[in-house]
């Protein structure tokens, strides 16, 4: 260790020192020197009537000799307070003791320096010692083996004792703070709270990387003092491995007790606390590094010993974040079709998991996948590697993530995802450690995984064996196919299964069974197929099953007509063999890409062959004849069903295509009740008729929140037959009749964008059920009818269009001209006013067509909100717009003509667009009334367009009467009007 010599400037014998340095000089505190003083052993003067003392040196000097005499016995005693600092180390207070024993004897026998006055090298040399035996300790101090709390606060104690210092402090940098470590004080109470680094004293130390004097600083850039009570302050960066560590910081009792010397002792002992900051940073890594090598030997103990695949799992993820201070983690495996799967989390949302499944470009866990280690980012939210989850990661809160890719070889089988909430710095051998622990982690999987697949192949071709048996047991192919359809779920996971039989060169379903809406419609029907054609066709023809990941896709695949076109499914197919004939195909259906495996799909076709044995051991005259009957009974249903369908197809009225349905339904299937509703704009129900015993109670409206049968069927949009109505809690009864037993169907009335109604049929009595083939009509039906109230609300839609003006939304001329017809055909009074632009060629040569549309749009939408409800608006030409006003005399004709004029004034009021280009908008006005001033059409048209053009001669922007235009009946002709150009724009 290095010392450093400081030689202090020698001072006159009769130079005067305060309290405090008369204390430093004779190694007491400042108490001890003003109880000298008050017992007359010790010489001072009063320099203020305030009572300040000040000590001359001489008097210290021979004070000095006196003690070392043996005269002031109370010196030995006093000299002790500095061994105070290293309280409860006996080794240090001896020394310190004996360094005070020491200086006084060395007081007496030494001579003063040559040419100084006697006291002065006294002094320094001293003060020398006191040095060289401060950083001597405070070397011992830093070596042993005490961890580094103790040992900061055996160093503070130590400076601020040795020096008389007012505080003594060790201050680190953390997570831009500067946070107390270690502090002494003379007073007890003093704290020191957590500060920016940036602030004071120590923030300057900090920023210039040099030791910072508070007294020799001045003008704007002298810091803030530390503490409230102002005193000298020394602050020494302490220096660490990667920056600044930390300050030790030092503040004086009072001004100009702090010189360069101070600076200097504290620059060595701040050198000694950064060797033991990083002796202790070092042996902390080499303790984390043995905790971690032992925690990784008992992770690997752990997941090691198990073979249940949720415990690893569970277990992984909880050594974890244990292991690395995680504060939240996640497991996710790899599924057949390359997502990812959240298999165990801790403190992380759906939200976010769904956001990562599909192993967005760029992420961190994409590129540590291909670069098959460790990796981790800091605020990751703004890390570019993570820019394609930033959104998901911004909501999620966390700050850095790591992630390790779990392998067997070159599969991947999943990631481990740790999460801390505040920034982390990983290491390189923590890195390792993951990578070792994600090693493990694969190989554990891996094992688990293998050894479920094989406990799982057992228990499947026992459950096959016992299946098999049980279908051998069955003696009808309609049996049989209901036990495939029911059981098989036990062996695989489907949303829809089809058992087909060969028929000639006919495949037909004998069982099917749709678990979700994409497959709950299906028909046998529609189902059925040739040999050879489509892929299930292909199979049988082939003789070979199939593993289809995207079956739309597949080239042999034929969409069945009546279903959703490129639907993402996936199937397995497996022909029935009997003997090297096939007698079947089983086919298992499930949304979704990728959904089966091969070993699935050995599964199938072991089941498969047992299937085929209960076939071909079924009787087939039974068979055959079962199957006729079905036939016959679907034959006379469809041939019913398309004698209603034609009827009701023939109909273009929503309204009356709804009173045939509950009239020509109970000629195909019997009733009690029958009712249809239809879901309104608020997503409501409202009933809209209803037939039948309980008719009354079916056209009540629904109550808010209230649920029943037919806002299931709306929701999941799937008919349902209800057996007994009291034993389905999904049935609403009602609450003014007494629950009786009975049967219900209940279909949706299907639209383009799902279900838009839902028709019931009810019938009451124990033993009266609803047939499964009444239920299939029932279900056709609703489908035909759909179909119908479709064509009738194109038809609808068609007729509106056909009327309408498309720019204005106004009913066009055509309209006007069978309006007004039927006006005079009902011989009632009305009126007609025909309104002219006043100008409009100038709008469209100034701004443009564009704003020509713009404008004329406008102006309709404000004279419809100015009209009454019982008004008709007509455009009757380009910029000529009629209104028709049933049962409306002259006078009430003109008081609406008023409010027509005053609404065109709206629109280019003050504050519009049109007012800022300086446009004025207007409009000529004309009224006629029936029969006063026309006895028909014509002559009314004529009637109004001619007081429209004394409106426009007489000044425009008027309203002129079919009186005042009979002045020009001999000049003028009815015009035809402006043709209507079609709208530069699409307006709203």
């Amino acid at each position: 260790m290095s010392v450093v010599t400081t030689i202090l400037p020698i001072r006159p014998v009769d130079a005067t020192l305060s309290v405090t340095k008369a204390a430093r000089l004779l190694g007491v505190h400042p108490n001890t020197i003003r109880s000298w003083s008050d017992q007359g052993r010790l010489r001072y003067y009063r320099i203020n009537p305030r009572g300040d003392r000040r000590y001359r040196l001489g008097d210290l000097q021979r004070f000095l000799e006196s003690a070392a005499g043996g005269a002031v016995d109370d010196v030995q005693a006093a000299s002790g307070s500095l061994a105070a600092a290293t309280a409860g180390t006996p080794r240090h207070k001896a020394t310190i003791s004996d360094f005070h024993a020491a200086a006084r004897r060395r007081t007496v026998n030494r001579p003063s320096a040559a040419g100084g006055h006697p006291g002065a090298g006294l002094f320094d040399d001293e003060r020398h010692r006191l040095d060289l035996r401060v950083l001597g300790e405070l070397a011992e101090a830093t070596t042993h083996d005490a961890d580094l709390d103790s040992t900061l606060n055996v160093v503070v104690r130590l400076l601020r004792e040795a020096y008389l210092h007012s505080l003594v402090a060790v201050l680190e940098v953390r997570d831009e703070l500067l946070v107390t470590r270690a502090v002494a004080s003379s007073n007890p109470t003093t704290r020191l709270s957590d500060l920016p680094v940036g602030f004071g004293t120590a923030g300057l130390a900090l920023t210039s990387g040099q030791p910072v004097r508070s007294d020799a600083v001045t003008g704007a850039s002298r810091p803030q003092p530390m503490l409230a009570v102002a005193g000298p302050e020394i602050a020494i960066p302490i220096e660490g491995r990667t920056g600044t560590w930390g300050v030790l910081l030092a503040i004086g009792d009072r001004p100009a007790t702090m010189s360069g010397h101070d600076v200097e002792l504290l620059s060595v002992a701040a050198r000694q606390l950064a060797g033991l900051v990083e002796r202790s940073r070092l042996l902390d890594e080499a303790i984390q590094q043995v905790h971690r090598l032992d925690a990784l030997r008992r992770v690997a103990e752990d997941i090691g010993s198990k073979l249940d695949l949720e415990q690893i799992l569970a277990g992984l993820v909880d050594h974890a974040m244990v292991l690395f201070g995680g504060d939240r983690a996640a497991i996710m495996l790899r599924q057949r079709d390359g997502q990812l799967v959240a298999a165990v989390t801790r403190r992380l949302s759906g939200r976010y998991l769904a956001s990562v499944r599909d192993f967005p470009e760029p992420s961190l866990p994409a590129m540590a996948v291909k670069a098959r280690r460790p990796m981790f980012a800091r605020n990751y939210r703004d890390d570019p590697r993570g820019s394609g989850v930033r959104a998901a990661v911004v909501q999620e809160g966390f700050d850095t993530v790591c992630t390790a890719p779990l392998f067997d070889g070159t599969e991947l089988l999943g990631l481990l995802n740790i999460y801390h909430d505040r920034p982390r710095e990983w290491t390189d051998d923590e890195l390792d450690t993951l990578a070792a622990l994600a090693t493990q982690a694969g190989v554990a999987i891996k094992t688990a995984q293998n050894y479920t697949q094989m406990a799982t192949w057992a228990a499947q071709l026992q459950s096959i064996q016992q299946l098999g048996a049980r279908l051998n047991r069955l003696t009808s192919v309609h049996e049989i196919g209901l036990a495939i359809a029911t059981e098989l779920r036990q062996l695989l996971d489907y949303h829809n299964v089809r058992v087909y039989r060969l028929y000639g060169d006919d495949l037909i379903p004998v069982a099917m069974q749709g678990q979700v809406g994409e497959y709950v419609d299906e028909t046998p029907e529609q189902l059925r197929i040739k040999v050879g054609h489509g892929i299930t066709g292909w199979v049988a023809a082939n003789k070979q099953a199939q593993n289809l990941p995207d079956a739309a896709s597949d080239p042999r695949a034929s969409t069945i007509p009546g279903t959703e076109e490129n639907l993402e499914e996936s199937m397995l197919l497996a022909p029935m063999l009997f003997e090297d004939q096939v007698l079947g195909v089983l086919v298992l259906a499930k949304l979704g890409l990728h959904q089966f495996s091969d070993d699935d799909l050995r599964l199938l076709v072991i089941y498969a062959s047992f299937a085929a044995q209960a076939m071909a051991n079924a009787d087939a005259t039974e068979r055959l004849s079962q199957k006729s009957a079905a036939l016959e009974r679907q034959l006379r249903s469809q041939a019913d069903l398309l004698e209603v369908t034609e009827s009701i197809l023939a109909t273009l009225d929503p309204r009356a295509i709804l009173d045939q349905i509950t009239e020509r339904l109970g000629q195909l299937v019997m009733y009690d009740s029958i009712a249809i509703e239809v879901v309104d704009r608020a997503g409501l129900l409202k009933p809209l008729t209803a037939l039948g015993m309980h008719a009354a109670q079916y056209l009540q409206p629904w109550e808010p929140g209230e649920t029943g049968l037919a806002t299931w069927v709306v929701e999941h949009n799937e008919p349902q037959l209800v057996v007994d109505q009291l034993a389905d809690p999904r049935v609403n009864l009602f609450r003014d009749v007494e629950p009786q037993h009975g049967s219900l169907i209940c279909v949706p009335l299907r639209g383009r964008e799902g279900a838009t109604g839902v028709l019931t049929l009810e019938r009451l009595g124990v033993n009266n059920r609803f047939e499964d083939s009444e239920f299939e009509l029932v279900k056709l039906f609703a489908a035909q009818v759909s179909i119908a109230l479709q064509n009738a609300e194109a038809h609808s839609a068609v007729e509106v269009r056909a009327r309408t003006d498309d720019l204005t939304g106004l009913l066009n001329h055509g309209s006007f001209r069978d309006w007004l017809e039927r006006s005079v055909a009902t011989d009632e009074v009305f009126s007609l006013i025909m309104l002219d632009l006043d100008d409009f060629k100038a709008v469209n040569d100034a701004l443009g067509h564009q704003a020509g549309d713009r404008l004329l749009s406008e102006i309709s939408r404000s004279i419809v909100a100015a009209g009454r409800d019982s008004d008709h608006v007509f455009r009757y030409g380009g910029d000529e717009i009629a209104l028709i006003l049933s049962g409306t005399d002259a006078a009430g004709a003109l008081q609406v003509a008023g409010k027509v004029r005053a609404a065109v004034h709206s629109v280019g009021g003050p504050g519009t667009q049109w007012a800022s280009e300086g446009l004025g908008v207007t409009a000529s006005i004309g009224v006629a009334t029936y029969p006063a001033d026309g006895a028909g059409a014509p002559q009314m048209l004529l009637a109004a367009d001619r007081a429209c053009f004394v409106a426009k001669r007489t000044g425009r922007d008027r309203i002129a009467t079919a009186a005042e235009g009979l002045a020009l009946a001999a000049e003028f002709s009815l015009q035809e009007p402006t043709p209507v150009d079609p709208p530069s724009v699409r307006l709203p």
